[in-house]
């Protein structure tokens, strides 16, 4: 049970985008009945975004580590989970500095710190697919998995040397702007359901026949 629950922590922050949605709507909706409750509604997104990736990223390394720690018990291969409770404690870090900074998020011009947040982001992708390789357990879409987390994986490799090439040249961070929000919208909320299917899946007594 330990391990589904710690499955269903990690996939948090791969669902961020979506998360930061729903409240913002909330949140607007609230704005129309008190016009007073929120003072300026791009500030508010700003600031509910902010909260929102700090809080998910928690619950997600905190997850991440209950996992390690249930996973050491069962599986053999749960050392491959560790790269992502790694990216996701300097994520965590990266987050309170990047946002301390005083100026809006990911404006020009753009901080090595955020520069490093990019990264870490773009690199959960690859330590997903570690992540579910160390859960090989039985279930029918343990493939699916994989490959979905990979295909991911791929396009923020892409997107990872795009956005170092532009920085490098001191172009606007505006140029990668649009990959970065499919990432967010589109290639993270798709590896969150595998986390998500992955804790309905999975079948702690498969992985202790298999060790």
């Amino acid at each position: 049970m330990r391990i589904n629950i710690a499955l269903a922590l990690t996939s948090v922050i791969f669902m961020m985008t979506w998360v930061t949605s729903f409240v913002s709507v909330i949140f607007r909706s609230m704005s129309v009945i008190s016009p007073n409750f929120i003072a300026s509604d791009l500030l508010a997104s700003d600031l509910l975004f902010i909260a929102i990736i700090k809080v998910l990223s928690v619950i997600s390394l905190f997850g991440s580590v209950l996992f390690v720690l249930e996973a050491r018990k069962m599986l053999s291969r749960w050392y491959l989970a560790i790269p992502l409770c790694i990216s996701l404690s300097v994520f965590v870090i990266t987050n309170f500095l990047a946002y301390s900074s005083g100026k809006p998020f990911l404006s020009d011009p753009i901080s090595t710190v955020e520069v490093l947040w990019i990264a870490v982001l773009a690199l959960l992708s690859p330590c997903s697919v570690l992540f579910f390789l160390s859960s090989y357990g039985h279930d029918s879409s343990k493939n699916v998995y994989i490959v979905i987390s990979s295909a991911a994986s791929i396009f923020s490799i892409f997107f990872l040397l795009l956005a170092f090439r532009e920085i490098s040249k001191w172009s606007s961070i505006e140029t990668v702007l649009l990959p970065l929000a499919f990432y967010w919208t589109i290639c993270m909320p798709a590896i969150g359901v595998c986390f998500v299917s992955k804790t309905a899946m999975y079948r702690g007594d498969d992985d202790l026949q298999e060790s």
